[in-house]
């Protein structure tokens, strides 16, 4: 039996095959896009109805006012010992800005830094003017 030999030279129908494939898609191609455009809704339409549902979204609360703590409420031996020590505190309070005033008058070439330095460190050795006549040692 003989073998049957191709020619490497012959193309066949397949140029004529292609004209004609091209020749459809130019006169049909709007029959093309909308059928392209069906399968991708399609497609989206499935794919949406196959996703687990998304979680609900969750609203941020709104910032609240930043508050004191309240404070406890004072009766008693308790408000009387509080209520002293706040009149003595005004009046150390009082007696610490005269005593401020009186530096500021006893240093008149002093700028206020100097004058602030002099102060502090007047208090910070338990001075006063008007508390105990400025000596430390006495209650």
């Amino acid at each position: 039996m003989a073998a049957k030999r191709r020619r490497s030279g012959t193309i066949g129908c397949a140029p004529f095959l292609v004209l004609i494939v091209i020749a459809l898609i130019i006169k049909f191609w709007w029959v093309i896009l909308i059928s392209l455009g069906v399968v991708a809704v399609t497609a989206v339409l499935v794919r949406t109805a196959k996703a687990p549902a998304r979680p609900a979204p969750i609203p941020t609360p709104k910032p609240q006012p930043v508050r004191a703590p309240p404070r406890p409420v004072v009766s008693g031996d308790d408000l009387t010992a509080h209520m002293r020590s706040q009149k003595r505190a005004g009046r150390e309070r009082d007696l610490q800005e005269w005593d401020y005033e009186w530096i500021r008058l006893a240093h008149p070439g002093k700028s206020l830094r100097e004058v602030n330095e002099i102060a502090n460190a007047h208090f910070a050795r338990g001075r006063s003017i008007g508390i105990n006549w400025g000596d430390p040692s006495v209650s």
